[in-house]
C-alpha cells in the first residue's frame, strides 16, 4: 500500500471543500428557488384551505346572523300587532256593541214615530220587541235586552220567560244590582258602557267578563242595550290575527307558524295541518319538538335549532326558528329558517376559490420556471468570477490566521511573563518577613550561645520559631506553585475560597501599600476554569493597585459578589479617582496602557476579557462610579463581572 504525504492530503482535502462551495455557489440558487415555489405553492394551498374555511365560516355566521335577526324582527313584529290588536280589543268590542245598540234604538225610535199616532202603546211595545227579537250578532252570540226603569223586563230573547218579571233584585256573578246600576247609570248619562260578570251557558261554574253598552228609549222609559262576553270577541281578534298571519305566508321555507300550549297548529303553511293536534311530531333525534317550542315560549322567548323535514322533502334538515311566546292567549308564536340554503352559497364559493387558487399556482410556476432559467445561468457565471475571488481571499484568509496565530501565542507568553513578573513580586513580598524571622532568631542564639547564656527554653522556642516560619514559607511556595498550574479542565469552584485566594497571593503588595480590603461576599458556586478566573481577578486588582499608588487619599478596594435570577455578578470598585472617559472604551483592547511601560504592557486587561468573556462565557465592563464608604464619597472605577450560573 502507498501511503500518501500528510501535505498531499490536506490538499486534496481542501481542494475537495473548495469545489464542493464552488458546486454549492452554482447550484444553490435554482435549487433554492425551486424549493421557495414548492413552498409557497403548499403555503397556497393552505392559505387558499384556512380563506375557504374562513369564508365558509364569514358565510354560515353572517347567514345565521341575519336570517336570525331577521326572523326575530319578523316575530317581534307579528308579536307587537297582536299585542296592537288585544289592547284594542276591548275598544273594538265596545264600539261594536255600540253601534249595535245605536241600530237597536234607531229601529226602535223609527217604529215608535212611525205609529205612535196610529196604534195603541202596547201594540207598538210588540212591534219593537218583534222587531229586535231575532237579530243576532257577533258570530250569532250578540242580541238585544230591554227593561223598564221600573226594573221589569221587557225583552230577552234567550229567555223569553222571564220577560214580565223584575229584575230590581239580579245581581251578576259578582253579586253586584246589575239592574240597578244600568239604570243608575242612564238617569245621569242616557247612555253608556258597564261590565259585569256572568257564566256561560256553556260553562255555568266560571264566571267570565261581560262587557255591556245601554242607552235610555225615552218615549216607553225603557233602556235598551246588549253584552258581550269578552272572551267571545277575543275569539274573533284571534281568528282576525290568524287570517292575517295565513296571508303572510307564502314561502313554504320562509312561514311564521302558531300554536296553543294544548300543541294544537293555530297557523301553518300547510292548511291541512290547521286545527290538528301535535303532540307525535318529532325531529330525528326523537325529541319533541312541539314540547320545547313550548318551554322556550313559556320562558319568554329564544331561538331553538332542531332537525326538521322541509315541506315536500323527506329528509331531516337543520332549521333555526326564532320563539315567543304569547302567554295570555297561551300561543307559541314563530318563524325559523333551513340552513341547507347557506351550503349553495358556500358551494359557489368554493368554486370561485379553486378557480383563483389554480390561476395562482400557474402563474407561480410559470415564474418560478423562468426565474430558475435566468438564476441558473447567472449563477454558473458569477460562480466562475467567485471561485477567483474566493481562492485570492483564501491566501489572504490563510496569511492573516497565520499572522495573527502568531500574535496570539506573543500576547499569551507575554501575558503570561507578566503573571509570573506580578509572582514573584509578591513571593518576594510574603517570604520577607518570615526570613527576616528566621534570620533574627538564629543570629540571637548564636550570641547566646557565645555567651553561654542559652538556656533550654529559649533555644527550643527559638527553633519554633524556625520551624513555623519555614513552614509558612513551604504553604506559600505550594500556594503559587497551584496558582501556576496549567489545567484547562473546567470545574465547580466556590466564588468566595477564590476571592480568598486571590487576597492571599497579593496581600503583601496591597498591606505595604497602605490598600484596604473591603469584602461583600455572598458566596455561590460556578462552573469554570478557577486558575484562569483567579488570573482575572488578580490583573483586575493590580490594575486597581497601580492606580491607587498615585492616591494619596485612604486607598479603598471593594469586591462584591451576589445573584440575580441566573446571573452570577462581580463587582470590583475602587477610590483611585477613575478613567478617562476619552479613553475608557479602549481599555480592553492589547497594548493600550496609561503607566509607563516600565510598569505595564497593556496586556492584562485584554488577556482578563478574554478569559471572562471565551473561556468562562461572561461578560465584562468597566465604568467610572462613585464610591461611598463610611459618610465619605470618593470618585473611582467599577468593574462588573457578569457569569452564568446554574
Amino acid at each position: 500500500m502507498i501511503k500518501f504525504p500528510q501535505s498531499n492530503r490536506r490538499k486534496h482535502m481542501i481542494y475537495k471543500n473548495e469545489n464542493q462551495l464552488i458546486n454549492i455557489i452554482k447550484f444553490t440558487p435554482p435549487i433554492f428557488i425551486i424549493t421557495i415555489s414548492i413552498f409557497i405553492t403548499f403555503f397556497l394551498y393552505l392559505d387558499k384551505q384556512n380563506e375557504l374555511e374562513k369564508e365558509k365560516f364569514f358565510i354560515r355566521s353572517e347567514f345565521i346572523k341575519n336570517n336570525k335577526e331577521t326572523a326575530k324582527q319578523e316575530i317581534e313584529n307579528l308579536y307587537n300587532f297582536i299585542i296592537n290588536s288585544q289592547e284594542k280589543t276591548e275598544e273594538k268590542l265596545k264600539e261594536n256593541i255600540k253601534n249595535r245598540v245605536y241600530e237597536a234604538h234607531s229601529i226602535a225610535t223609527r217604529i215608535y214615530n212611525e205609529n205612535k199616532d196610529l196604534k195603541s202603546k202596547d201594540e207598538i211595545k210588540k212591534m219593537i220587541k218583534d222587531a229586535l227579537v231575532d237579530i243576532r250578532f257577533n258570530n250569532g252570540s250578540g242580541y238585544f235586552f230591554i227593561y223598564s226603569f221600573d226594573y221589569e223586563c221587557i225583552l230577552l230573547p234567550i229567555n223569553r220567560k222571564l220577560e214580565g218579571t223584575s229584575f230590581y233584585n239580579f245581581k251578576e256573578g259578582k253579586g253586584e244590582y246589575l239592574t240597578r246600576n244600568i239604570i243608575a247609570q242612564l238617569k245621569n248619562e242616557k247612555e253608556g258602557f258597564l261590565s259585569w260578570w256572568f257564566n256561560k251557558p256553556d260553562d255555568l261554574e266560571n264566571q267570565y267578563k261581560k262587557i255591556g253598552f245601554n242607552m235610555h228609549f225615552e218615549p216607553y222609559d225603557w233602556f235598551i242595550g246588549t253584552g258581550e262576553y269578552f272572551v267571545d270577541f277575543e275569539d274573533i281578534i284571534k281568528k282576525d290575527v290568524l287570517d292575517y298571519v295565513s296571508k303572510l305566508n307564502k314561502d313554504k321555507n320562509n312561514y311564521f307558524f302558531i300554536l296553543d300550549y294544548d300543541k294544537t297548529t293555530l297557523s301553518h303553511i300547510i292548511p291541512d295541518l290547521v286545527n290538528k293536534p301535535a303532540n307525535d311530531v318529532t325531529n330525528i333525534e326523537n325529541h319533541k319538538i312541539f314540547d320545547e317550542m313550548i318551554e322556550v315560549a313559556k320562558q319568554g322567548e329564544g331561538f331553538l335549532t332542531y332537525n326538521h323535514k322541509p315541506i315536500n322533502i323527506n329528509t331531516f334538515s337543520t332549521k333555526t326558528s326564532y320563539i315567543k311566546g304569547l302567554n295570555n292567549w297561551q300561543w307559541v308564536i314563530g318563524k325559523g329558517f333551513y340552513l341547507d340554503e347557506v351550503n349553495t352559497i358556500i358551494n359557489n364559493k368554493t368554486v370561485a376559490l379553486n378557480d383563483k387558487f389554480h390561476k395562482k399556482i400557474i402563474n407561480l410556476i410559470s415564474v418560478a420556471l423562468i426565474l430558475t432559467s435566468l438564476l441558473l445561468i447567472i449563477s454558473i457565471y458569477v460562480s466562475k468570477i467567485l471561485e477567483k475571488k474566493f481562492l485570492n481571499y483564501k491566501k489572504e484568509i490563510d496569511k492573516y490566521i497565520e499572522e495573527n496565530s502568531k500574535q496570539q501565542h506573543i500576547l499569551s507568553q507575554q501575558s503570561k511573563m507578566a503573571a509570573m513578573g506580578e509572582m514573584i513580586g509578591n513571593i518576594a513580598h510574603q517570604w520577607r518577613q518570615p526570613l527576616s524571622v528566621i534570620t533574627t532568631v538564629a543570629s540571637g542564639m548564636k550570641l547566646q550561645k557565645e555567651f553561654n547564656t542559652l538556656d533550654d527554653k529559649t533555644f527550643n522556642d527559638s527553633i519554633d520559631n524556625i520551624t513555623n516560619s519555614a513552614q509558612y514559607l513551604s504553604k506559600t511556595i505550594d500556594d503559587f506553585r497551584n496558582f501556576f498550574k496549567s489545567d484547562k479542565n473546567e470545574s465547580i469552584f466556590s466564588i468566595s475560597e477564590s476571592i480568598e485566594k486571590v487576597i492571599k497571593l497579593t496581600e503583601a503588595q496591597f498591606k505595604n501599600n497602605e490598600i484596604i480590603f473591603i469584602k461583600n461576599i455572598q458566596d455561590f458556586n460556578i462552573l469554570g476554569l478557577e486558575n484562569e478566573f483567579i488570573q482575572a481577578l488578580i490583573n483586575i486588582l493590580n490594575n486597581a493597585k497601580d492606580a491607587l499608588l498615585e492616591e494619596k487619599v485612604l486607598k479603598l478596594i471593594i469586591i462584591s459578589t451576589y445573584k440575580s435570577e441566573n446571573k452570577a455578578f462581580i463587582k470590583i470598585e475602587d477610590n483611585a479617582g477613575g478613567i478617562d472617559e476619552k479613553i475608557i472604551d479602549k481599555i480592553f483592547e492589547p497594548y493600550f496602557t496609561t503607566k509607563h511601560q516600565s510598569k505595564g504592557t497593556g496586556i492584562g486587561l485584554y488577556m482578563t476579557q478574554k478569559i471572562i468573556n471565551q473561556h468562562m462565557n461572561g461578560n465584562i465592563s468597566i465604568k467610572n462610579s462613585e464610591i461611598i464608604h463610611e459618610k465619605n464619597r470618593y470618585q473611582g472605577t467599577e468593574v462588573l463581572i457578569e457569569l452564568p450560573f446554574n
